[in-house]
């Protein structure tokens, strides 16, 4: 039967099959009282969801940089030469990193510790990541869902929070992209906290898809002619300042090494 091709076990306690459908209803003041903290429960998981996703996900990409280097090293000692695998260039694009190694190098000190320890972190913030992953599944999402559902939900976010870093630059996307998104995400909360579990995957795919749709928007109408643009005009991206609202730098060493990351929330 049925039982034999599903390998899942569903349970609801009487707390939450009372109040999601009440034997004797509830009062319209009732009602809208309980929207409200469902609501307020939305907001609160879905900033910590992003916040934390983003959070590692901009430790990821400075500290997964490091890998680049000895990439570059061994292609030299083997001979071949690239432009853009150079430890010149590197340097110049990873100067958190690079830096560090050039005095190193210059003191002819071993350079494999420097990346070590740089590697030893990542593995660190990944470990702390999927640990907070885990807390959420029994702190934020404690109902019965279909399995895999919250990673499926967190793989979501951190797709939303990679496009961000990279290709939300222009003024108009920056604005919009992140307030669409949020009301996406607020309504697929929203819907898995208020039913006990059905139709839970078709409305995950209706809200990536239509996240999907916001991101092609987004490119379509404000990144790509932004390509275009007056490279002089404030709003225009450029090399400069990648982004049309940029954080301005509160520290000279910021040139040398990557913004804070207390700064993202700024």
């Amino acid at each position: 039967g049925l039982e034999a091709l599903v390998l899942e076990s569903w349970a609801w306690s009487s707390e939450q099959v009372e109040a999601s459908s009440p034997r004797e209803g509830r009062s319209a003041w009732a009602a809208l009282v309980r929207k409200l903290q469902l609501l307020l429960k939305c907001v609160i998981t879905w900033l910590l969801v992003s916040s934390i996703t983003g959070f590692f996900i901009r430790v990821a990409v400075n500290g997964s940089a490091v890998l680049m280097f000895p990439i570059a090293m061994a292609v030299r000692a083997m001979g071949s030469s690239s432009s853009r695998m150079s430890l010149r260039v590197l340097t110049r694009s990873f100067p958190w990193i690079g830096v560090h190694m050039e005095v190193l190098r210059r003191a002819g000190r071993p350079l494999g510790p420097l990346f070590k320890s740089h590697l030893s972190f990542l593995l660190f913030q990944c470990f702390a990541y999927l640990s907070c992953n885990l807390a959420w599944r029994f702190i934020l999402y404690r109902k019965s869902a279909p399995e895999g559902f919250e990673e499926r939900i967190f793989s979501l976010c951190s797709g939303l929070e990679l496009f961000t870093l990279i290709f939300v630059r222009t003024e108009h996307s920056a604005k919009i992209f992140p307030k669409l998104v949020t009301g996406i995400m607020l309504f697929l909360h929203f819907y898995i906290f208020c039913s006990l579990y059905p139709l839970h995957n078709l409305a995950l795919i209706t809200c990536g898809l239509s996240c999907v749709y916001v991101m092609v928007y987004c490119l379509n109408h404000f990144e790509e002619p932004a390509l275009r643009a007056d490279p002089f005009a404030h709003s225009t991206p450029t090399a400069a300042h990648p982004r049309a609202l940029y954080l301005p730098q509160l520290s000279p060493s910021w040139t040398l090494e990557s913004a804070p990351l207390w700064t993202m929330f700024y």
